[in-house]
């Protein structure tokens, strides 16, 4: 079953054998078409999870389509921007210029991206008590941005409750943590 995106133009193809172009009609349920700048070439823009039916008609006959809709699957957390930086160790001056967290897309195949709108930040300084601070937006802010410059080799830091919006989200989604020794 084909799938369309929310959030994003999906674009699509339709011709129909033997018909002319301009004979070819193209309809849709449960999602918006509009011509994407070529013929036959079209734009589908989705705005609720489900399902969703193309219908493509022309010379006489008539086909529907069935599609799913979904949203644009979860990025994954990285620091800096950098989909390399996945977690593990790194070293202290590695880490303070990192500058934030970042929603990674990896292995999607559309341009989209995702914004960070905060997260908690946990320093575990070594042997110390672990302290834990809430921060708005990817970038570090506040005492957060403090706690990352005393960074030093045998800390650690947890980034948990990584929240993000994506396009067509109305409410941010959590997409986990990550977390890194300083080597």
């Amino acid at each position: 079953m084909n799938v369309f995106y929310i959030g994003v133009p999906n674009p699509m193809s339709v011709s129909a054998a033997g018909v002319p172009s301009s004979q070819v009609k193209v309809t849709a349920s449960g999602v918006n078409v509009s011509a994407g700048g070529g013929t036959g070439k079209y734009i589908v823009n989705a705005t609720t999870p489900g399902e969703a039916t193309i219908t493509v008609s022309g010379g006489g006959v008539t086909q529907s389509f069935p599609f799913r809709v979904k949203r644009i699957p979860d990025p994954n957390p990285r620091l800096g921007g950098n989909a390399k930086n996945k977690g593990g160790s790194m070293g202290n001056g590695e880490f303070k210029a990192q500058g934030g967290v970042s929603a990674i897309l990896e292995g999607f195949d559309f341009d989209a991206k995702c914004d960070v709108v905060g997260f908690e930040m946990t320093y575990l300084a070594k042997r110390q008590d672990p302290i834990s601070r809430q921060n708005s937006g990817a970038k570090w802010s506040g005492d957060v941005g403090d706690f990352i410059q005393r960074a030093k080799p045998g800390d650690a830091y947890f980034f948990d409750e990584v929240k993000c919006r994506c396009p067509g989200d109305i409410a941010a989604r959590n997409i986990g943590g990550i977390s890194y020794k300083i080597k």
